[in-house]
This record gives structure tokens, C-alpha cells and sequence, in this order.
């Protein structure tokens, strides 16, 4: 297991992280770089790409590229073949996780989306498997207040999670999990672990913390009852956390998602975004050794 953060390909970016010890990263593609299927010569700059990583010790974790709502019938067929084309990236640079939403028919109560959950993912699970490859969905509802009110992503609670491995019988489908989501839904995180243990398959290291004054006095649905945070500050127990990922085999790689601090954030103060990087890679050392 090695700690990393979310980054677009960058030389500058990955010297900072040799700088700090980081041995990861959770790769962002997308059809806007070079490097990406139907562009020119994609496949030589793919393997350029995945080697220069490889010769400064940064393992590429997993491909994120699709956060997108993939039920959305006007993007539907756009967003199937971007689906096909990061897993295919995946596989020509030798990466084993490609990540993004599930999708969501907007509007209406999650149970409503399982059927086109089952058309879309039945098929993307079984190209991924032909890959040699596995899709991890990250969990964030992307709604309201970091809930599943008027979100665009199914895959946004353990109760959905159940019926979505149960709908589609493929072990290519499983988790980017994000402990985050879970706190911002007053769920326990090592719960989650230890019933979805064998289908995390990448993971966000990212926090949250509830502003207990404020639920209070306001409720949750108010600005600033629960935010989020990097690792360490927030109210997740990583220690624990952490442990119970070793105990049930999971084999990748901590990868930060930055930009969501409310304070350790280059919107706040310029430079600060890499403290919290810092900050959270202290952190998380105290109970990962890098392999």
C-alpha cells in the first residue's frame, strides 16, 4: 500500500510528490489530453506517460475518468464510449482501476435507476472483465448538503451498493470508497469495510467533519454543518480504518482528493492546498508502510 494524491499529469506535480515521499497517484484522463484513445498517436504517449511514472517511483493506482451522470439520455451514448476508452487507456498503460460515477435518473428516488444501472454497468462490467480491468464507483451523492437530495450518482449508499452488486453479478464492479460520504451521511466507515471489504477497489483518502454546534442549533441542512477535510482533520479513524482495509486484502493505494478543505485550499491562501497534502501524508505514514 502506498499514500498518493488525485493529479492531472504534471512534471512539476510529480516532483513535489518525490519531494514528500508520495509513492501514488490516481491518474486524471479525459478526452481533453494527448494521451487519451482517438487522439494522435494516443497509444505511443499513453506508454510514454505510464513510463515516465514508472521511472519516478509513482505508481499509477487507477485512471479517474468519468465523473459524469451516465443517465443522462441526451450524454448517454457520448458517455458509454468514454467509459470504453478509459478502460482501454487502463489497459494499454498497465493500470488495473478506472473510477467515476454511476449515474443517476435525476429527479427521481434512487430504487428508480436500478434497471438503467443494470442496462449500462452489466455491459461496461463485462468489457472491463475482457480488459483485464476493474470499475470502482465513487460514492459521493452529489446532492444537497453532500446528500443524495437532488443528487446525479446511484451508488451513494450501502443500501444501494447492495442492490447494485446484486443486479449486476460481476466482480468487476466495486468501490472507490471515500470515508467522507459515509460521515457526511452519519454512517460508520469501518461498517462499510467490513461488509463491502472485498469490493473496495481503489480508495479517495479524503475527511469530513460535523460541526456538532451547528447541527444543533440549525440542523444538518445548514452552510457549514459538515465539511470536508484531508486526513487527520476530519472524524475519521484512520487507524482503524487502515487496519481493517489489511485485514480484508485490499492491495491498492491510499489517493488523496484534495481541493475540499475549507481551510487548506488555494482559494483560501496560494500554497496551501499542498500544506494539507503534507499535513495528510504525515498523517496517514503513521500507519502505512509504503511498499
Amino acid at each position: 500500500m502506498r499514500i498518493g494524491f488525485m493529479m492531472s499529469f504534471d512534471k512539476e506535480r510529480i516532483e513535489f510528490a518525490k519531494r514528500v515521499g508520495f509513492g501514488s497517484c490516481e491518474l486524471r484522463v479525459g478526452v481533453e489530453f494527448d494521451f487519451f484513445p482517438g487522439k494522435d498517436g494516443w497509444e505511443t504517449k499513453a506508454k510514454e506517460v505510464a513510463e515516465y511514472y514508472k521511472e519516478n517511483n509513482i505508481r499509477i493506482s487507477c485512471l479517474a475518468g468519468f465523473y459524469v451522470n451516465h443517465m443522462d439520455p441526451e450524454k448517454e451514448e457520448e458517455y458509454k464510449k468514454l467509459v470504453r476508452n478509459v478502460i482501454i487507456l487502463a489497459e494499454k498503460m498497465g493500470v488495473s482501476v478506472v473510477a467515476g460515477f454511476s449515474g443517476r435518473i435525476l429527479g427521481r428516488p434512487l430504487e428508480e435507476s436500478i434497471g438503467k444501472f443494470k442496462e449500462i454497468w452489466s455491459e461496461h462490467a463485462k468489457f472491463a472483465e475482457d480488459h483485464g480491468v476493474k470499475i470502482a464507483f465513487e460514492h459521493c451523492p452529489m446532492g444537497n448538503f453532500y446528500t443524495p437530495c437532488n443528487g446525479t450518482n446511484f451508488m451513494c449508499t450501502p443500501k444501494m451498493w447492495e442492490i447494485a452488486f446484486s443486479e449486476v453479478k460481476s466482480e468487476n464492479i466495486g468501490l472507490e470508497w471515500d470515508p467522507s460520504h459515509l460521515i457526511c451521511q452519519f454512517i460508520d466507515p469501518i461498517i462499510t469495510i467490513r461488509n463491502f471489504g472485498n469490493r473496495i477497489y481503489h480508495i479517495h483518502a479524503k475527511d469530513a467533519h460535523i460541526n456538532w454546534d451547528i447541527v444543533k442549533k440549525y440542523g444538518i441542512w445548514y452552510p457549514g454543518a459538515i465539511e470536508h477535510s484531508f486526513p487527520g482533520l476530519g472524524d475519521t479513524d484512520w487507524r482503524l480504518c487502515i487496519k481493517e482495509l489489511i485485514r480484508v486484502g485490499y492491495k491498492n493505494d491510499l489517493n488523496i482528493e484534495g481541493w475540499h478543505d475549507s481551510v487548506y485550499n488555494d482559494r483560501t491562501e496560494k500554497g496551501k492546498e499542498d500544506e494539507g497534502l503534507i499535513i495528510a501524508f504525515k498523517y496517514l505514514s503513521q500507519f502505512v508502510v509504503q511498499d
